[in-house]
């Protein structure tokens, strides 16, 4: 539960249950691309998963510049932890507290 709350509290995707992250909350190593949109702290990438469920994942900016050539296409994903502006911050630029997540950092076709 611990090691639960500290994930979360990093801002990272995964939940651990007995030493092992469960299937729906991990992030894919490859999808479809079904959009992208540059929010405030990041790219955000709609992933439709090789399972069929579709999700939007926080990515570097780059990523929505990638996006267009992309968007339809199977995809492999690249990731790494990050660090993004705070929600709270509420996209203000003076706001200087930040968080840990995981980040898709590139994006290649399959």
């Amino acid at each position: 539960m611990r090691i639960r709350q500290h994930l979360h509290a990093a801002g990272l995707a995964l939940l651990l249950m007995t030493g092992t992250a469960q299937a729906q909350d991990a992030p894919p190593a490859r999808g479809t691309l079904l959009g992208a949109e540059a929010g405030d702290i990041a790219c955000y990438l709609r992933i439709r998963d090789e399972a069929g469920r579709t999700r939007a994942w926080m990515a570097d900016f780059e990523m929505c510049e990638q996006a267009p050539r992309l968007i339809g296409r199977s995809v492999n994903l690249t990731w790494k932890p990050g660090r993004v502006q705070h929600p709270d911050c509420q996209g203000a630029p003076e706001c200087r507290r930040s968080q840990q997540v995981l980040l898709v950092t590139g994006m290649q076709p399959r």
